[in-house]
């Protein structure tokens, strides 16, 4: 089938996402019970008179909001947006707006809607500092439907455009839209692609990271789970760049909700010819794997995950030459994170301008984020250059904050005066962090500073493949010495032995992790020095007697 004709068939199965004359119902939520059950609901309460579709659309990320329902009314003038909706009042909310046109208790409204009392969306914070490029379909289309994704998403007319400009021309686009690795250290994908398509090699392979190697990134997930095909296409993109004939996507062997539809995604493809022989023309073919894998901090790096497809251990090794030529089995390879390849298909569905006009610097485009506080999280999406402030208070809603760790397990913490450092590859780094992941653990006070170096690292010491000896007994030092003054048994000289073991450990191992393991303790060190004294030279914990003298004061007040 040709694009035409795909297009043709794909808006004939889904003309009510584009007919102004339905009304749409998006049910949004992580939990397939909760969602299926408000869907359920919804479908026996309608009449047909109301011409509505419901749409099982999968998360936006919003997860402490959800379950959540967005309503479109026929003319697509605008809608309603409603949080932890109960499958018991999801009938009669629907039936208010569209029959009623009322919302009561309506968490915002949008497009050019417009009710007393209800806000626009365009005014919440949490909407309005984001912009959504990577999850752009997120929430607006059924993840397990490929027809959605033509339609509502432009799905595959990316490749379709890619397919008619020559390898060289694809990556001089690529070039132009500024996009660096979202994962790493931010190497721009462009040199990436033009080394692995320079490589000798008949057979090549273009490998698609959907794993969130740090536990607390939800970025692969809410892709996988609620918008597969942005990231696929980007992968076919990327396959005829190089000149590849086979795509791997490495996918959590615990992420079963992925798994399953991601299988979905690539059946669907089939349908289609979108994968295999002859996609969209004579001149590419390619085949496409889902290999699971086992998530780690370490099987996250390019060069141990390489090894794991090989069936060996997962070990970071150093490179001999460009990181395309060392390749899977001796043959060239690209690794692509999934969040770079949903920019991907973006790019060349819409332009390279669509991520370059976005940014800071040479930081193009958007970051996707976690924010969380290890009970509440929420996956959002910011342009680079703003700021750690405004992501977790404008946007994360939080106030009381000791500190924030930012760019995941190997991120350094900030204070929280010091949280106005923009979101950039150069800032992070001069601030002794990484943008990594992009994920923000908030810490709240009441929290010691010890106590949370020594969590860090414990972390990492754990996720050591144990090759390098500044990692490996480097971060068993770290942690020992902090379980000691964590302990009030610390001893004189610990501070100093922390901050010179530290910069050791750095620039000193293999891989990124190790070179960056010791980041959590350096900086807490440098931040909170009067909380380490505090437990080596006093035996107390300051951040504990001001809590606890807070709750005291507290208690006498009337």
């Amino acid at each position: 089938m040709n694009f035409e004709e795909i297009y043709a068939a794909a808006t004939a199965a889904a003309v009510y996402l584009i007919d102004d004359r339905y009304a749409r119902v998006y049910v949004s939520a992580s939990a397939a019970n909760d969602a299926n059950s408000i869907v359920d609901n919804i479908q026996k309460g309608l009449t047909r008179s109301l011409n509505a579709r419901i749409i099982r659309s999968g998360s936006m990320g919003y997860y402490d909001l959800e379950p959540m329902l967005l309503i479109e009314k026929p003319g697509r003038g605008g809608g309603i947006m409603y949080h932890n909706v109960t499958s018991e009042a999801a009938p009669g909310l629907v039936k208010d707006y569209l029959v009623r046109g009322q919302a009561p208790a309506a968490m915002g409204t949008f497009g050019g809607e417009s009710l007393d009392g209800v806000p626009n969306i365009s005014a919440i914070p949490l909407f309005n500092l984001q912009k959504r490029l990577a999850l752009r379909n997120c929430g607006y289309i059924e993840p397990e439907n490929i027809d959605h994704y033509i339609v509502r998403g432009k799905g595959y007319a990316g490749l379709f455009r890619a397919l008619r400009m020559g390898r060289t021309e694809v990556i001089s686009t690529l070039r132009r839209s500024g996009l660096r690795e979202r994962g790493g250290e931010g190497r721009g994908m462009a040199d990436r692609w033009q080394e692995c398509l320079n490589a000798a090699g008949v057979e090549k392979y273009v490998i698609a990271n959907a794993v969130d190697a740090d536990p607390r990134s939800l970025t692969a997930r809410l892709l996988l789970a609620s918008d597969p095909h942005a990231s696929l296409e980007g992968l076919l993109i990327s396959a005829y760049a190089v000149g590849a004939t086979r795509c791997i996507i490495c996918v959590d062997s615990a992420d079963k909700p992925g798994l399953e539809t991601l299988g979905k995604a690539v059946e669907q493809m089939k349908r289609y010819n979108l994968v295999g022989k002859a996609i969209l023309g004579p001149d590419f073919s390619a085949e496409m794997e889902i290999r699971q894998v086992a998530a780690g901090l370490v099987a996250g790096e390019e060069t141990a995950l390489l090894r794991v497809l090989e069936g060996k251990q997962a070990l970071p090794c150093l490179p001999t030459g460009p990181a395309a030529q060392q390749g899977n089995n001796g043959r060239p390879a690209v690794v692509n994170n999934i969040e770079t390849l949903a920019n991907v298909s973006g790019i060349f569905q819409n332009g390279p301008e669509w991520l370059s006009g976005t940014g800071s610097g040479e930081s193009r485009g958007t970051k996707v984020v976690t924010v969380t506080d290890g009970v509440k999280k929420l996956t959002v999406e910011v342009p680079f250059g703003t700021t750690l402030r405004a992501l977790v208070t404008d946007i994360g809603g939080y106030q009381d904050i000791r500190a924030v760790q930012f760019g995941g397990a190997t991120g350094a913490f900030f204070s929280s005066d010091g949280l106005d450092v923009p979101i950039t590859y150069e800032a992070m780094k001069q601030a002794g962090s990484v943008i990594g992941p992009g994920t923000a653990i908030i810490v709240t006070k009441g929290t010691c500073p010890v106590a949370m170096a020594r969590e860090a690292v414990s972390f990492l010491r754990g996720q050591s493949c144990g090759q390098c000896v500044f990692c490996r007994e480097g971060t068993f030092q770290l942690a020992d010495i902090l379980a000691d003054i964590a302990g009030l048994k610390g001893r004189p000289g610990d501070l100093e032995m922390l901050a010179e073991l530290g910069g050791l450990m750095q620039g000193g191992c293999i891989c990124a992790i190790g070179n960056a393991a010791a980041n959590p303790v350096l900086s807490s060190l440098r931040l909170f020095r009067d909380d380490f004294e505090a437990h080596l030279n006093e035996n107390r914990c300051l951040e504990t007697d001001h809590h606890d003298k807070s709750h005291s004061e507290g208690a006498k007040r009337p």
